[in-house]
């Protein structure tokens, strides 16, 4: 099944699982390549803290700088085949030295959306919302 036909067939299934991140975030930190990525982020919901990695830190660097403040991050960057392999660094340094990096959104928006990068996200959202009979996830209004 391409992933066109999918998220015609279940588009609950993506919203309900994105809705679970967006909850997530709120206590665990979502690590994006760049600051378009984070607004992008903010677009479908997501609150918590979002760390930025492409801040001329390496990999090594990155990673050891995280694990001084967090224990547990999910890790969201691009679909394509740099994003792939800097996943598979990120991944692979961050869980020497912290307890949990959660590749699971990750995982489950390559194999099932047709993004490639996470500034696609607000688009392809909307659209499932548009599909499901569950409304897309609320942006929540900061009070002020």
């Amino acid at each position: 099944m391409s992933a066109v036909q999918f998220i015609r067939r279940e588009p609950e299934r993506t919203l309900k699982i994105i809705e679970a991140y967006i909850e997530k975030n709120l206590e665990v930190p979502v690590i994006v390549e760049g600051t378009k990525d984070m607004e992008a982020l903010r677009k479908i919901g997501f609150r918590g803290r979002v760390i930025v990695y492409n801040s001329g830190l390496s990999v090594v660097a990155f990673s050891e700088w995280v694990s001084r403040t967090e224990k547990r991050v999910i890790l969201l960057v691009d679909f394509d085949r740099t994003g792939s392999i800097l996943r598979r660094r990120l991944s692979s340094i961050l869980s020497a030295v912290i307890q949990e990096v959660d590749v699971g959104l990750w995982t489950y928006i390559r194999r099932h959306l047709p993004v490639r990068t996470v500034e696609e996200l607000p688009a392809i959202i909307e659209t499932l919302g548009s599909l499901s009979r569950v409304p897309p996830p609320r942006r929540k209004r900061d009070k002020n």
